[in-house]
């Protein structure tokens, strides 16, 4: 099985909030992990918004991926 990986950002202040992983073929459709990064703390991460979207800690905007990759499970 696959699944994917990406980067997302925040589109309001283009600040960088991390990476996620999904793999919807063996979790369902809504799978998404968000991963810590290996050294450190971001200065502002993904939280959940009312709407079952993702918003910027730091300025509320809308997160969007920046990329998204395969990659094999």
């Amino acid at each position: 099985m696959s699944g994917v990986r990406g980067e997302l950002r925040c589109f309001n202040c283009s600040r960088y909030l991390g990476e996620f992983e999904s793999h919807p073929a063996e979790h369902g459709k809504a799978d998404i992990h968000l991963l810590e990064p290996e050294f450190g703390e971001l200065a502002a991460k993904p939280v959940p918004a009312d709407d079952g979207s993702l918003r910027c800690s730091h300025c509320g905007g809308r997160v969007l991926t920046e990329w998204v990759d395969r990659v094999a499970a």
